[in-house]
């Protein structure tokens, strides 16, 4: 029998149908009800390499001539990351086009879903249009009568309502119906005609909205009440000058108008850039018209300017500068107070630093901006230090830190008497020759031999003079009586230049030993104990801090002769399972001995004690104290607690400074249930006994909502700088925010 070129074709194209049938009965339909990324095998392909499309279905019905096939029955389609879905889908394997008609999914790599009950699409362009719209994508979700997918996968909407929220529609905590809406995945959502709605309650009208899906812009509210500003209103509005998500780089502006009933309006502007390739700051200037500024404060008109910048220009070099300029030295504990308690004294410099492997070297620039603080100008300043190396293969090892600095205090303008300021220039350099040694295979032994030559190019001489003055006077009695008295007066003049040679003798000894023991769990404890001695010897230098003006510490060297003895302890852990060694408890003590006291003097001078706790992965305990052996009495001492567990975390701490403070400050943190959460934090001053602050916030959280209210007072006591007795000070203040666009700061009086 002959057989035709056509029976050829239509016997290999029946042979094939009949195969791709023969794998479709055979196959599970279990796979099109998992995720997206789930495609464990494929029951029929088109294409080759990157440009495959895998299909699965429970059935097919192909259409020979058009190249269209008709698939139902779990219908599920994958094109590189784009998946569909849906009950019946009529797909052509040259075009790439798909009409698909029954609980219809459209998964994209971008991780967006689109849900409906008829889409037409080309998978191969991501292009088409559905009706019926359920949508999400992140962290949208998107209600719609119709809409269209884009070759660059923009998605049209129209008359769409958005919301983040989870529950069933007509539940929303909030949404935004609008006219017509455009989402581009993974960068930006834009509407226009949008009404937001509250728990259901329209509130405003947003003729436009747009809203980055990945930073933080718009507007930002915070009402409140304090007492030191009366009712107030702090608003901002937060938008993009740069945006580029390509290159990483971004310039934000951020704008402020704020309204106290007490002290008036004040307005900001602040600009933060993120620049790959230059590093990271921001600008701000802040301006207040104040109408009750504090006592002594003339002026009305209220300010701060504030620059800072942060570069790491190669990994081996780094820039940093900052720059705040006040109106006056209350401004800050006016408006910025939390920023005060951090720096209550403004530090501007301009720092630039570079690591070598075997050095470091860098040029610091500190300055003042304001006449009325105390402040150690460094016109500049530039440093050197030479790590430890080796000398060749001799043992020994030479390190070296070397400082040009040319130096100018300051004082206050508003000393009465002014003080006179001085200026100096000064290079200081040491250089250390150490020989690490180990005996016996245990005993570290590092003596070492240092030399510090410090040029001054003035240096100062102080004279003192003595003057008696007879005083006559009438006692009780009306008998004259004659009384003397001597006043010492110094003076002090400006000398010529000078070196202070500062010779240094010292060794290190230590040695550690440990021991090992198995738990009834399994896990191995190692007990490591390392004593330690240090002794430094340092002779008199022939310039004394007497006959040096004063910048710092290097100023103030003199004779020294002390010993340290110490010891080191720690107790480590190892998991059976794990390789990982935690270390649950560190101590630390040592003493500060006198070889060569003053006439009177004790030679043991100070104590030095530390620890940390690590008794298991939710608490941490710190703690650490000086002893001044000679006064009997902690000079100071910190301590610390932290814990937190799956409901609640806690941070509490004490700070002691003999004569100063007293201070116990701390917070606990309590999440209720997953609606509710709440923190009380306080601060408690012993040495006069009084409340500084204490207050509490309570959060609440719906599904894509949460509200936060905050509460607190600072009791007053004492007296301010201007003279006035320091009064009461009550706050609240109440914030809200979407739970998918947490802001940077979630109170808008912390970022100005």
């Amino acid at each position: 029998m002959k057989t035709t070129k056509h029976d050829k074709s239509f016997s290999t194209a029946l042979a094939t149908v009949c195969s791709m049938l023969a794998l479709f009965a055979a196959s599970s339909p279990v796979w099109a009800q998992r995720g997206p990324a789930a495609l464990p095998r494929a029951l029929t392909t088109y294409g080759t390499g990157s440009d495959t499309t895998k299909i699965q279905a429970d059935r097919a019905e192909y259409e020979l001539d058009t190249g269209w096939v008709t698939f139902s029955g779990n219908v599920a389609i994958k094109y590189k990351d784009v998946e569909l879905r849906s009950d019946k889908i009529r797909y052509n394997q040259k075009t790439g086009d798909a009409q698909a008609n029954g609980k219809v999914a459209l998964v994209s790599d971008d991780g967006s879903i689109w849900r409906g009950e008829a889409l037409d699409i080309n998978l191969k362009e991501v292009a088409g249009k559905v009706d019926s719209i359920d949508i999400y994508t992140r962290p949208f979700r998107v209600l719609a009568e119709a809409g269209t997918i884009a070759t660059d996968k923009t998605y049209e909407i129209s008359n769409a309502t958005l919301t983040t929220c989870t529950n069933e529609p007509g539940f929303f905590h909030w949404e935004l119906g609008t006219r017509r809406a455009r989402f581009r995945p993974d960068d930006d959502v834009t509407a226009w005609g949008g009404v937001p709605r509250l728990f259901g309650v329209p509130f405003f009208y947003l003729p436009y909205y747009w809203k980055d899906l990945d930073r933080h812009y718009g507007f930002r509210f915070e009402p409140g009440y304090q007492s030191s500003w009366g009712a107030y209103l702090l608003s901002s509005y937060k938008l993009p000058l740069i945006r580029d998500k390509v290159n990483q780089n971004f310039l934000d502006s951020r704008t402020s108008l704020d309204y106290r009933t007490g002290r008036g309006f004040a307005y900001g502007e602040r600009l933060n850039w993120e620049f790959r390739e230059y590093g990271t700051g921001w600008f701000s200037a802040y301006y207040a018209e104040d109408d009750d500024p504090p006592v002594g404060i003339e002026d009305p008109d209220r300010y701060r300017i504030r620059f800072n910048h942060d570069w790491n220009a190669t990994y081996r070099d780094q820039i940093l500068m900052q720059a705040l300029y006040v109106s006056d030295d209350l401004f800050m504990d006016d408006f910025f107070e939390k920023e005060f308690r951090r720096m209550n004294q403004p530090d501007n410099y301009v720092s630039y630093t570079h690591l070598g492997d075997l050095y470091s070297a860098g040029l610091l620039t500190r300055f003042r901006l304001n006449d009325f603080y105390t402040q150690v100008e460094r016109l500049p300043e530039a440093w050197f230090n030479l790590n430890s190396i080796e000398l060749g293969e001799t043992g020994m090892y030479v390190e070296n830190r070397t400082t040009a600095s040319f130096l100018n205090k300051e004082y206050d303008e508003r000393y009465d008497p002014m003080p006179e300021a001085y200026d100096a220039f000064r290079l200081d350099s040491g250089t250390t020759i150490s020989r690490p040694m180990k005996f016996f295979g245990y005993l570290n032994f590092n003596p070492r031999a240092g030399y510090r030559a410090t040029y001054y190019d003035k240096t100062i001489e102080k004279i003192t003079s003595a003057s008696t003055t007879e005083i006559i006077t009438t006692n009780e009695y009306g008998d004259v009586e004659s009384v003397y008295r001597t006043v010492s007066e110094t003076t002090v003049y400006e000398a010529d230049s000078d070196i202070r040679s500062v010779f240094e003798l010292g060794a290190d000894l230590s040695f550690k030993t440990y021991g090992h023991w198995r738990d009834d769990s399994g896990n191995i404890w190692r007990h490591v104990v390392e004593p330690y001695v240090n002794h430094t010897f340092i002779p008199e230098p022939n310039l004394v801090p007497d006959d040096l003006y004063q910048f710092d510490d290097v100023d103030s060297l003199d004779k020294y002769h002390y010993i340290r003895p110490g010891v080191r302890n720690r107790w480590q852990v190892k998991h059976p399972n794990s390789k990982q060694v935690y270390e649950r408890l560190y101590m630390n003590f040592f003493a500060d001995i006198n070889l060569d006291p003053e006439e009177g003097e004790d030679n043991l001078e100070r104590l030095y004690f530390e620890t940390k706790y690590r008794p298991n992965t939710w608490l941490r305990f710190d703690f650490e104290s000086w002893y001044d052996a000679e006064e009997s009495e902690i000079e100071n001492a910190a301590a610390r607690v932290i814990a937190w567990h799956d409901v609640f975390t806690s941070d509490v701490e004490f700070r002691y400074r003999n004569d100063e403070s007293s201070l116990l400050l701390g917070s606990l943190t309590w999440s209720v249930n997953q609606a509710w959460s709440m923190n009380v934090f306080g601060r408690y001053e012993f040495e006069n006994s009084q409340v500084e602050e204490i207050g509490s916030w309570i959060q609440h959280k719906w599904d894509c909502v949460a509200l936060r209210l905050y509460m607190s007072v600072q009791p007053g006591y004492g007296v301010r700088r201007d003279g006035t007795d320091e009064e009461d000070d009550y706050k609240v203040s109440i914030v809200g925010w979407l739970t998918d666009f947490t802001p940077d700061n979630i109170r808008e009086s912390e970022i100005r």
